[in-house]
């Protein structure tokens, strides 16, 4: 018995080391999906480890990232988002004592406390990145979903996760729908000068500010696309453990952008 202790702890160790070294290169989709595999695992037999929640949202969410936005794949890219809504969304429930498969996301929402916020984060991101990409009639009838995580986390911690409710508005500002009535691209200015005023370093925020504002159809500021795309270039992606694969992921995104220039700015 002494020794299946042993083997047993020496083989949780590995998969321990083998998780941390994926998890440092999860901006590569295959490690991703890697560290997805093992997490998924050790939840489904221990449960509510608030940290490996995290983390296996997050990969959740790169996934997304990494699949296309329209044709094959695309609603590959929208179950990963919705994964990584639900997966933190359960264990907030869990933790403020609300499990149930029909607990409503405005009580949820409203117990969560500063104690919460990495799971309240996480759950917005994903929700917010779902009805980015989702079809229209979808995107205007989750919106007030995404708002009220989205306004709690203002409420809460708007500098959170690398200004992470200004980062939010800045995007949702410029992109929600008119017919909203919401749509106003110097609230959205605003909101991006926060984010990046507070977070100079971690570069999804100029990312987002040159995609969705620069190049928005009532700005159309070229320049400002092309200097914030570039300092996105030029930039340390850093060591931080918590950014530095989103920031080497930013790097890819802008450069991405920047062959989409004329098609972007064309008239």
């Amino acid at each position: 018995m002494r020794w299946h202790a042993i083997l047993g702890a020496a083989l949780l160790w590995a998969q321990e080391a083998d998780l941390e070294a994926l998890w440092q290169e999860r901006d590569n989709p295959e490690k991703a999906r890697a560290a997805i595999a093992i997490l998924e695992k050790d939840l489904s037999q221990n449960p509510h480890q608030t940290e490996k929640v995290l983390r296996l949202s997050r990969l959740y969410y790169l996934v997304g990232e990494s699949l296309p936005a329209k044709g094959p794949g695309s609603e590959e890219k929208l179950s990963y988002y919705d994964k990584a809504f639900q997966t933190c969304r359960s264990e907030l429930a869990y933790q403020l004592g609300l499990s149930g498969s029909k607990v409503e996301d405005e009580a949820i929402v409203k117990a969560a406390t500063k104690d919460h916020l990495p799971l309240l984060y996480w759950a917005a991101a994903g929700i917010a990145r779902w009805g980015k990409y989702a079809p229209f009639a979808k995107k205007v009838a989750a919106r007030s979903k995404i708002r009220l995580y989205w306004d709690r986390m203002m409420e809460l911690d708007p500098t959170y996760f690398h200004g992470g409710a200004y980062r939010f508005f800045g995007g949702y500002y410029a992109l929600v729908p008119p017919i909203t009535g919401e749509q106003d691209v110097n609230k959205s200015r605003e909101m991006f000068e926060k984010a990046v005023a507070m977070a100079p370093y971690y570069l999804e925020t100029k990312v987002l500010y040159a995609e969705a504002y620069a190049a928005h159809s009532k700005v159309r500021d070229r320049d400002l696309f092309r200097k914030l795309l570039q300092e996105v270039l030029s930039a340390d992606s850093g060591t931080d453990p918590d950014y530095a694969a989103e920031n080497r992921l930013a790097q890819k995104k802008a450069k991405n952008l920047l062959s989409q220039e004329n098609e972007l700015f064309e008239d």
